[in-house]
């Protein structure tokens, strides 16, 4: 999906993606969370010093909050006395994702946490107006990167802190994805990438790093995180990555084998395809990212 039309596509899925996934969409999110998110977070909040010892308030948007994790792991680690005189701003271009943070909020009692849609690109935020800026799995999946970093910037506070995560290649999803194609009993073409925004390389840690130096960050780090996230079986890995399938039908095959093939069928051949690759049991997905961090000048 490294032409213009795979990246229009993947970009119109992401827009979409709560309803591709379909009536479970609130359960497949908050799985994905705890077994891919989850571990991102916890070593990019690790990097810049958001944990049990915090002792200085602090104001935090996480853009592009998807289910809210970083608001509930600041929750779960920074102490109480901290989190009554800080705020954490939940922010996501979804409707859909902000109505099921502002449930989570409710349900789960989160102090001092708001959730709202932001545009990552234009927030209509107040210049130097947070102390902490995040976005898990986001920037390479932003229409304009560029606008949307340089808006990050212009809202930190002066000694504030960026923080953020990228897939490097290939995707946890992708080998097993890709094999089970192969092994159809017609041509079933697959591509995949990680980036769908034309500006940048933010799979690259050196490109990131050359990038927020040459936009005047300080202190800056840009380093790999491998871990590996449990498939319980074929059925689980059809039901949490079935709308990826649909993706790469959508982008990356004629109008005449999608007609041909539905998505039910493909669904069925690759749960086969992992059923007998994995003699029904449970396997690992191999997720590489790159956790990245800066600070604005005092």
């Amino acid at each position: 999906m490294t032409s213009a039309k795979g990246a229009k596509e993947l970009n119109k899925f992401f827009q979409n993606l709560y309803s591709a996934i379909g009536t479970s969409w609130e359960d497949v999110l908050l799985d994905n969370a705890q077994r891919v998110s989850v571990p991102l977070v916890t070593q990019m909040l690790n990097q810049i010093g958001l944990n049990e010892d915090t002792s200085k308030p602090f104001k935090l948007l996480d853009n592009g909050c998807g289910a809210g994790v970083v608001a509930s792991e600041l929750q779960r680690r920074i102490k109480p006395e901290v989190l009554q005189q800080s705020s954490i701003l939940c922010g996501d271009f979804s409707q859909q994702v902000i109505g099921f943070v502002q449930k989570r909020i409710n349900e789960e009692r989160w102090t001092n946490t708001e959730a709202s849609t932001v545009d990552a690109q234009k927030t209509n935020l107040p210049s130097s107006s947070f102390s902490h800026v995040t976005m898990n799995i986001g920037f390479h999946v932003v229409p304009d990167s560029e606008a949307a970093l340089d808006e990050t910037i212009r809202i930190l506070s002066p000694g504030g802190t960026l923080a953020f995560t990228t897939w490097t290649q290939p995707l946890g999803w992708a080998p097993d994805i890709q094999r089970a194609f192969a092994s159809f009993p017609f041509e079933a073409p697959f591509a995949a990438s990680t980036q769908t925004t034309s500006w940048g390389e933010w799979s690259d840690p050196n490109w990131i790093r050359k990038t927020l130096e040459s936009k005047g960050l300080q202190d800056v780090k840009a380093e790999p995180y491998a871990f590996l996230q449990k498939v319980d079986s074929a059925e689980y890995f059809v039901r949490n990555f079935g709308m990826i399938v649909n993706l790469v039908m959508t982008s990356c095959w004629s109008e005449e084998t999608r007609n041909a093939h539905s998505r039910e069928e493909v669904e069925g051949l690759v749960k086969a395809f992992l059923e007998e690759r994995y003699r029904g049991g449970s396997w690992d997905l191999l997720w590489v990212a790159i956790v990245a961090s800066g600070r604005i000048p005092k």
